[in-house]
Protein backbone atom coordinates (compact mmCIF):
# COMPACT_ATOMS: atom_id res chain seq x y z
CA UNK A 1 0.00 0.00 0.00
CA UNK A 2 1.33 3.38 -1.44
CA UNK A 3 -0.46 6.76 0.64
CA UNK A 4 0.36 10.59 -0.49
CA UNK A 5 -0.66 12.97 1.11
CA UNK A 6 -0.87 16.54 -0.47
CA UNK A 7 -1.71 19.90 1.01
CA UNK A 8 -3.42 22.53 -0.98
CA UNK A 9 -2.08 24.73 -3.57
CA UNK A 10 -1.66 28.67 -2.63
CA UNK A 11 -4.47 31.10 -1.19
CA UNK A 12 -4.27 34.95 -0.46
CA UNK A 13 -4.25 34.07 3.37
CA UNK A 14 -0.93 32.23 2.81
CA UNK A 15 0.94 34.96 1.51
CA UNK A 16 -0.45 37.36 3.91
CA UNK A 17 0.40 34.73 7.20
CA UNK A 18 -3.46 34.32 7.87
CA UNK A 19 -5.40 32.04 9.79
CA UNK A 20 -7.57 29.87 7.30
CA UNK A 21 -8.39 26.92 9.80
CA UNK A 22 -11.98 26.16 8.21
CA UNK A 23 -12.93 28.82 6.26
CA UNK A 24 -13.49 28.48 2.79
CA UNK A 25 -10.52 29.87 1.41
CA UNK A 26 -10.08 29.74 -2.89
CA UNK A 27 -7.04 29.38 -4.30
CA UNK A 28 -5.60 32.42 -5.54
CA UNK A 29 -3.83 32.09 -9.34
CA UNK A 30 -0.36 30.90 -7.90
CA UNK A 31 -1.77 28.09 -6.18
CA UNK A 32 -3.73 27.32 -9.50
CA UNK A 33 -0.07 27.43 -11.32
CA UNK A 34 1.14 25.01 -8.41
CA UNK A 35 -1.63 22.72 -8.33
CA UNK A 36 -1.21 22.63 -12.03
CA UNK A 37 2.39 21.90 -11.84
CA UNK A 38 1.87 19.15 -9.11
CA UNK A 39 -0.86 17.36 -11.39
CA UNK A 40 1.77 17.15 -14.25
CA UNK A 41 4.41 15.68 -11.95
CA UNK A 42 1.53 13.46 -10.16
CA UNK A 43 0.90 12.20 -13.52
CA UNK A 44 2.39 8.95 -14.17
CA UNK A 45 2.47 8.17 -10.01
CA UNK A 46 -0.19 5.16 -9.62
CA UNK A 47 -3.38 6.27 -8.17
CA UNK A 48 -6.70 4.29 -7.46
CA UNK A 49 -8.11 6.64 -5.48
CA UNK A 50 -8.51 10.39 -4.52
CA UNK A 51 -9.62 11.75 -1.16
CA UNK A 52 -9.81 15.41 -0.42
CA UNK A 53 -10.95 18.08 2.31
CA UNK A 54 -14.25 19.53 0.76
CA UNK A 55 -12.92 22.65 1.44
CA UNK A 56 -12.34 24.79 -2.00
CA UNK A 57 -8.71 24.94 -1.87
CA UNK A 58 -8.12 21.31 -1.11
CA UNK A 59 -11.23 19.84 -3.38
CA UNK A 60 -9.77 22.52 -6.40
CA UNK A 61 -6.39 21.38 -5.82
CA UNK A 62 -7.69 17.63 -5.44
CA UNK A 63 -9.54 18.08 -8.94
CA UNK A 64 -6.81 19.43 -10.97
CA UNK A 65 -4.76 16.61 -9.56
CA UNK A 66 -7.48 14.54 -10.78
CA UNK A 67 -7.73 15.88 -14.08
CA UNK A 68 -4.73 13.72 -15.04
CA UNK A 69 -5.84 10.25 -13.47
CA UNK A 70 -9.64 10.03 -13.35
CA UNK A 71 -10.59 8.28 -10.87
CA UNK A 72 -13.16 8.84 -7.55
CA UNK A 73 -12.34 11.49 -5.67
CA UNK A 74 -13.88 11.36 -2.24
CA UNK A 75 -14.76 14.91 -0.31
CA UNK A 76 -14.82 14.48 3.12
CA UNK A 77 -15.44 17.18 6.16
CA UNK A 78 -13.29 15.08 7.98
CA UNK A 79 -10.08 15.48 5.87
CA UNK A 80 -10.94 19.97 7.03
CA UNK A 81 -8.33 21.93 8.47
CA UNK A 82 -9.17 22.25 12.09
CA UNK A 83 -11.29 25.32 13.34
CA UNK A 84 -9.28 27.89 14.45
CA UNK A 85 -12.04 29.70 16.02
CA UNK A 86 -11.30 33.47 16.76
CA UNK A 87 -7.90 33.26 15.30
CA UNK A 88 -9.08 32.49 11.59
CA UNK A 89 -8.47 35.47 9.92
CA UNK A 90 -5.94 37.25 11.90
CA UNK A 91 -2.33 37.41 11.22
CA UNK A 92 0.00 35.01 12.63
CA UNK A 93 3.12 37.15 11.81
CA UNK A 94 2.44 39.10 15.18
CA UNK A 95 4.02 37.71 17.75
CA UNK A 96 0.96 38.24 20.46
CA UNK A 97 -1.66 36.32 17.87
CA UNK A 98 1.12 33.85 17.75
CA UNK A 99 1.54 32.64 21.10
CA UNK A 100 -1.63 32.07 21.88
CA UNK A 101 -2.48 30.85 18.82
CA UNK A 102 -0.07 28.27 19.87
CA UNK A 103 -1.45 27.73 22.91
CA UNK A 104 -4.85 27.00 21.33
CA UNK A 105 -3.37 24.56 19.11
CA UNK A 106 -1.67 22.58 21.47
CA UNK A 107 -5.15 22.45 23.19
CA UNK A 108 -7.23 21.55 19.72
CA UNK A 109 -4.66 19.52 18.47
CA UNK A 110 -5.40 15.83 20.18
CA UNK A 111 -9.24 16.20 19.26
CA UNK A 112 -8.87 17.50 15.84
CA UNK A 113 -5.91 14.52 15.25
CA UNK A 114 -8.11 12.00 16.46
CA UNK A 115 -10.54 12.83 13.64
CA UNK A 116 -8.61 12.94 11.12
CA UNK A 117 -6.99 9.58 12.47
CA UNK A 118 -10.49 8.23 12.36
CA UNK A 119 -11.20 8.61 8.78
CA UNK A 120 -7.81 7.45 7.64
CA UNK A 121 -8.45 4.42 9.78
CA UNK A 122 -11.32 3.94 7.31
CA UNK A 123 -9.90 4.81 4.48
CA UNK A 124 -7.21 2.40 5.07
CA UNK A 125 -10.09 -0.58 5.80
CA UNK A 126 -11.29 0.09 2.02
CA UNK A 127 -7.55 -1.28 0.96
CA UNK A 128 -7.17 0.68 -2.08
CA UNK A 129 -3.38 0.34 -2.82
CA UNK A 130 -2.68 3.81 -4.47
CA UNK A 131 -4.03 6.39 -2.31
CA UNK A 132 -4.23 10.32 -2.42
CA UNK A 133 -5.18 12.72 0.16
CA UNK A 134 -5.38 16.10 -0.32
CA UNK A 135 -6.03 18.35 2.58
CA UNK A 136 -4.42 21.12 4.69
CA UNK A 137 -1.29 21.72 7.00
CA UNK A 138 -2.82 20.44 9.88
CA UNK A 139 -4.26 17.59 7.97
CA UNK A 140 -1.35 16.46 6.14
CA UNK A 141 0.62 16.30 9.79
CA UNK A 142 -2.00 14.30 12.04
CA UNK A 143 -1.64 11.88 8.80
CA UNK A 144 2.21 11.29 9.53
CA UNK A 145 1.47 11.66 12.94
CA UNK A 146 -0.68 8.38 12.60
CA UNK A 147 1.55 6.69 9.94
CA UNK A 148 4.75 7.18 11.86
CA UNK A 149 3.26 6.46 15.12
CA UNK A 150 4.59 9.86 16.59
CA UNK A 151 2.95 11.60 19.83
CA UNK A 152 0.56 14.58 19.00
CA UNK A 153 2.85 16.60 20.78
CA UNK A 154 5.58 16.34 18.12
CA UNK A 155 3.49 17.41 15.27
CA UNK A 156 5.41 20.45 14.81
CA UNK A 157 8.57 18.73 13.57
CA UNK A 158 6.70 18.47 10.29
CA UNK A 159 7.04 21.04 7.80
CA UNK A 160 4.37 20.95 5.31
CA UNK A 161 4.82 23.70 2.13
CA UNK A 162 1.64 24.86 -0.17
CA UNK A 163 1.18 21.38 -2.64
CA UNK A 164 3.96 19.57 -0.89
CA UNK A 165 4.15 15.69 -1.11
CA UNK A 166 4.18 13.27 1.42
CA UNK A 167 4.41 9.66 0.39
CA UNK A 168 3.90 6.49 2.61
CA UNK A 169 4.56 3.09 1.90
CA UNK A 170 3.64 -0.24 3.58
CA UNK A 171 6.63 -2.43 4.61
CA UNK A 172 7.00 -6.03 4.90
CA UNK A 173 6.23 -5.79 9.26
CA UNK A 174 2.76 -4.10 8.42
CA UNK A 175 4.02 -0.66 9.60
CA UNK A 176 4.46 2.67 7.36
CA UNK A 177 7.90 4.47 5.98
CA UNK A 178 7.96 7.69 5.12
CA UNK A 179 9.67 7.68 1.32
CA UNK A 180 9.43 11.38 0.24
CA UNK A 181 8.82 14.16 2.93
CA UNK A 182 7.75 17.57 1.82
CA UNK A 183 8.87 17.70 -1.85
CA UNK A 184 7.88 20.51 -3.78
CA UNK A 185 10.61 19.77 -6.70
CA UNK A 186 7.59 20.56 -9.21
CA UNK A 187 7.35 24.25 -8.17
CA UNK A 188 11.19 24.79 -9.18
Amino acid sequence: MRITTIRHGETDWNVEKRAQGSKDIALNQTGLNQAERLAERLAKEPCDIIYSSDLLRAKKTAEIINSRHHVELITSTHLRESGFGEFEGQVLSDPKVSAKFSAFMDKRAPAYFTQVHRYLEEILRVGHENIFIVGHHGTVRAIICYLLKIPVEHRGVYIIGNTAIHTFEMTNDGKFAMVLENDTAHLN
